[in-house]
């Protein structure tokens, strides 16, 4: 919003630019929701209450908090004879000024849209061109290599061969060099000599 043609006042970022000196002035939350209400109600008069209830949640120190933050938003205006912010005795205040869209704040706000677009569609293309790259080099076929899938399953079939390779062939120090029978061999043989 700009008032009176000269400060522009943007409250997603708590500034007010003078625009004739080029100031930037950064105020606290509190200030400038409470210029924004002033505003809302141009040329209306605004209660105290009203004030303190919706800036301060009726906060005790509300009413003192009102005045210092009266005191500064002149300041800051310029309002040294108080014509844009007008005290009404026992009642509240009004405001006076004029006010207006400033259009370099249009004007930043699509180049900031358009920046942020153009980002998120080239992380896209990004992403998508490693996930295809990562999926291609996975899928090649190399000679001598094999893939994460084949590497897999012939170490399972590796260990398997293994593990009924040690129990085959472990030697029983009795036989001496004669692989160890099993425990299925020798109940086996157990049972068949018993038969006879």
């Amino acid at each position: 919003m700009l008032i009176n043609d000269r400060f522009n006042v943007d409250p997603s970022r708590n500034e007010v630019v003078d625009q004739q000196t080029g100031k930037v002035t950064r105020v606290e939350p509190r200030l400038i929701k409470l210029l924004c209400l002033l505003a809302e109600h141009e040329e209306k008069a605004v209660s105290r209450e009203i004030i303190v209830k919706e800036i301060w949640n009726d906060y005790p120190g509300g009413d003192e908090g009102l005045n210092q933050a009266i005191s500064v938003l002149r300041k800051l205006l310029g309002d040294d004879k108080k014509k844009i912010i007008e005290t009404l005795p026992k009642t509240g205040y009004c405001f006076h000024g004029t006010i207006g869209s400033d259009q370099t704040v249009l004007k930043r706000k699509p180049f900031k849209v358009i920046y942020v677009s153009a980002a998120v569609f080239l992380l896209l293309i990004a992403a998508f061109v490693l996930g295809y790259y990562h999926h291609r080099t996975n899928d090649r076929v190399v000679p001598g290599k094999l893939s994460h899938e084949e590497s897999i399953k012939a170490f399972k079939m590796d260990s398997k061969s293994n593990s009924d390779n040690r129990e085959k062939g472990k030697l029983d120090s009795k036989d001496s060099g004669k692989p160890r029978r099993t425990n299925d061999q020798k109940i086996a043989e157990e049972a068949g000599s018993w038969r006879k």
